[in-house]
């Protein structure tokens, strides 16, 4: 019987996951992707000002990122990550640093402990927390619950938080995590953040770090296992439109008009570029798609800077009160043995910082890590970049749970991978590989009970 073979439009971490999937389930993938490299918004990159590799933005994932997790092992990656115990980070405010740090206890009996030495927090405070993370584990959710038509700050005034949680704890997890402001997030999304994160195993809120650059972590290596195993991946492929045979979708048509044919076709791309592909009046179809148009995007920004000496004693930080939001020693973290320190800046629903110039990023926070670390107004500055993602991740505001689409698709032989489609998870490299392994299900099911025609 010949190989069946499946076309993947994106060679970001969704469309690889989906390629390593289908290879596990006997299926030939190949993927295309437009750009030179492999890992969509998850790249690092020669910095031209200092030479040195660098990741396009700072990518941490969570002892609950499972699937992620599996799907670096499974590329022979696992000794490029590296994951903690449980959680625990220093948060800096106003000169005065306290940990959020979890005690050797078990279950989820270790992640409430982490507040017990929170001095940011009040004693008030951390019971009203208590009382917010009781409420969210007694909260049902579903995909049309009306905790996503309001946002999380309300959801959580409602039941007794104040401006002091909020700012000083909800917020400090919402804003990485969700890249956008606990005032512009839809409740559902951040209730289940947490009944996740903090309210389940010791380990799902634990911080993990990859230590090589990400086009080795997730794009090298993902290459060399699906080359290895029959797959193929090709790099500046720019696809045009579907192929459509007989109401089925067999093959896409690339810019250069040639014609890729498989059994089946996944877009892993952004919503905008995947709404681009779908041919127009096709029997109802577009109620199905139409949602994504409104799937909305938010940016990141990292400012990297380099010392000629140590300024951080720790791996990451945290801060309050501070334009920083999360600042990470990147020389420890890729365990660089050099004199001085690369410090990356990691912020989040960067609206206020993306068109900003690179001198006036560079005036504002170098004058901030001053301010935060004293070590840092005595050290010299050798070489500084910003690297700025202007659509970094999708938005998980109120109303956004009806644009997430569902893996599979009513145009046959046409399946959706990617962070932004129906996986249960917001915008991280977690939903990314979810998405794949759904689609990749999706295809062997259909496949397997004759849903798609045999080449």
């Amino acid at each position: 019987m010949p190989t069946r073979t499946v076309v993947i439009i994106g060679g970001g971490i969704a469309g690889l996951a989906t390629a390593v999937r289908l290879i596990q389930n006997g299926i030939r993938p190949i993927v295309l992707e437009k750009r030179p490299f492999l890992g969509g918004r998850a790249f690092s990159f020669i910095d031209k000002d200092s030479g040195e590799e660098i990741d396009n933005g700072q990518h941490v994932f969570v002892g609950a990122c499972d699937q992620f997790q599996q799907y670096i092992t499974d590329i022979g990656a696992s000794n490029q990550i590296q994951l903690e115990e449980r959680i625990g980070f220093p948060v800096l405010k106003n000169g005065k640093t306290s940990w959020l740090k979890a005690r050797k206890l078990p279950g989820v009996l270790a992640n409430l402990s982490a507040l017990l030495g929170y001095k940011h927090v009040g004693l008030t405070g951390k019971l009203r927390i208590l009382w917010g993370l009781l409420s969210i584990k007694l909260t049902r959710l579903n995909k049309n619950s009306a905790h996503d038509l309001l946002t999380f700050d309300d959801w959580l005034r409602d039941h007794a938080q104040s401006d002091e949680t909020i700012r000083n704890f909800w917020n400090l997890i919402i804003l990485p995590s969700l890249n956008d402001d606990i005032t512009g997030v839809s409740a559902h999304t951040g209730i289940e953040l947490f009944k996740v994160a903090l309210l389940g195993a010791a380990q799902n809120p634990a911080m993990g770090i990859p230590l090589a650059g990400l086009s080795t972590l997730v794009g090298e290596n993902a290459k060399n296992f699906i080359e290895s195993n029959g797959g193929e991946i090709r790099t500046g492929i720019d696809v045009e439109s579907l192929h459509i045979e007989r109401g089925q979708i067999t093959g896409v048509r690339t810019t250069g008009d040639e014609l890729i044919e498989g059994e089946a076709v996944v877009s892993a791309v952004p919503a905008a570029a995947m709404n681009s592909l779908i041919p127009g009046g096709s029997d109802g179809q577009d109620d199905f798609f139409t949602p994504a148009e409104s799937v909305r995007t938010a940016p990141i920004v990292a400012v990297h800077i380099w010392y000629d000496r140590p300024v951080l004693t720790e791996k990451f930080v945290a801060t309050l009160d501070s334009l920083l939001q999360w600042v990470f020693n990147d020389t420890d973290l890729k365990s660089r043995n050099e004199a001085g320190q690369h410090v990356v800046i990691s912020l989040s629903g960067a609206w206020e910082w993306q068109d900003r110039s690179k001198q006036e990023l560079r005036d504002i926070f170098t004058l901030e890590m001053e301010k935060a670390f004293p070590a840092a107004g005595k050290a010299k500055i050798t070489k500084f970049t910003i690297v700025k993602m202007l659509e970094a991740t999708f938005r998980v505001e109120p109303g956004s749970q009806k644009r997430r689409l569902s893996q599979r698709t009513p145009l046959p032989g046409f399946y959706l991978a990617g962070d932004w489609t129906d996986t249960g998870w917001p915008s991280t490299m977690e939903s990314a590989v979810r998405s794949g392994n759904l689609a990749a299900e999706y295809i062997v099911e259909d496949i397997r009970t004759g849903d798609q025609p045999t080449l």
